[in-house]
């Protein structure tokens, strides 16, 4: 059994060979590892712990692009292939991204959504890199997937007022999330054509929770959101692909609200409110799979590889039974945790190795 094949079986919620693996890091957590291991790429990571996924979010971006400025701060600003502004601050382990300026801010009316030229466009993107990667990878699961119908959105349209016109201005901020939403189904539809429909995972990004309840009440959820996430899923099956659905905290009161919109897998699964991997399992386990669960907020950072280790295997026995999970943190690995602990975790899993 490939990677590929190990990944599509786990889930279609059957037991595996081993429990499946993906993982991520911020920049820092790479450059930790590679040198903890004494490799050179982060290729050569992700083989030496055998991971099962390759992960391309976006194609390569190869529109206009605005070079880097320096503002009246002193600070270096950038600006992103979708127009957004922004700077990074070092927080002691690593550069946080700080949005500064909001392009889809410049929409107040529908007068100005008529007229507004700044939505990105998927014609910027190469999507060549696409059929390539996906042949240096054919044995892996493929993975790809950024924006959703939220979080980047609010990158791109200034957060407070999202919020606001929730209220104040329901219909144009809906226009405008289906607007930005089919610009994404686009690009997406001309990565499965460039992977020829080889890609195995979809994956929309959108932190609809806090540390004890969901950002939104499940109506304003549902009203908002649950069209285009639903459009998204369809789109994926369409393909032959499964569609993970990324929220961070607490989202447990959304989660039947995911599964009737096609979501078929749950990342990354925080240790916050209501999120308890063996509650989570036993109610959600028949219609939904599960991807992370071990602990990036404390225990990876702050405990030793023995607690990395009996955490995993703790979050292991509690998704994995009759297939349906994939093992990685609870969200990526940041600049704060040790390469032994995530050595710890990955080893953990060879427990389970039949």
């Amino acid at each position: 059994m490939n990677s590929k094949e190990r990944v599509r079986m786990a889930l279609s919620r059957k037991e595996t060979d081993r429990i499946p693996t993906t993982m991520q890091c911020v920049e820092t957590a790479w450059e930790n590892l590679k040198n903890h291991l004494q490799v050179q790429s982060e290729e050569e990571v992700l083989t030496h712990f055998n991971i099962d996924t390759r992960i391309m979010d976006l194609p390569p971006y190869t529109g206009p692009s605005t070079e880097p400025f320096e503002n009246e701060k002193g600070e270096m600003v950038y600006t992103d292939s979708m127009g957004a502004q922004y700077v990074k601050k070092w927080n002691g382990v690593e550069y946080n991204i700080h949005t500064i300026s909001h392009p889809y801010s410049a929409i107040q009316s529908f007068e100005d959504f008529e007229k507004f030229e700044g939505w990105f466009n998927p014609d910027h993107y190469d999507y060549n890199a696409v059929t390539e990667f996906v042949k240096k990878h054919e044995d892996k699961a493929i993975r790809i997937g950024w924006p959703g119908p939220y979080q980047v959105f609010t990158l791109l349209y200034n957060a407070e007022d999202f919020y606001i016109n929730m209220y104040e201005e329901p219909e144009l901020l809906k226009a405008m999330l289906d607007r930005y939403c089919k610009a994404s189904y686009e690009i997406y539809e001309r990565m499965f054509e460039a992977a020829n429909n080889k890609v195995d995972i979809l994956r929309c990004c959108d932190d609809y929770g806090t540390q004890i309840s969901t950002l939104f009440s499940t109506s304003m959820w549902e009203e908002f959101f649950a069209e285009n996430t639903k459009m998204f899923a369809d789109q994926a099956h369409r393909h032959g692909a499964y569609y993970m659905q990324h929220s961070c905290g607490a989202v447990r009161a959304i989660i039947p609200q995911l599964i009737q919109c096609g979501v078929d897998v749950l990342d990354p699964i925080q240790k916050v409110a209501g999120m308890d991997v063996d509650e989570l399992k036993k109610e959600f386990g028949s219609y939904i799979s599960f991807q992370g669960g071990v602990d990036t907020q404390h225990i990876l950072p702050e405990g030793s590889p023995d607690e990395v280790y009996n955490e995993t295997t703790r979050v292991i026995k509690a998704l994995s039974p009759g297939g349906g999970y994939i093992l990685c943190g609870s969200q990526e690995f940041e600049g704060d945790v040790p390469p032994e602990n995530i050595c710890a975790l990955y080893e953990a899993a060879k427990q389970f190795i039949k």
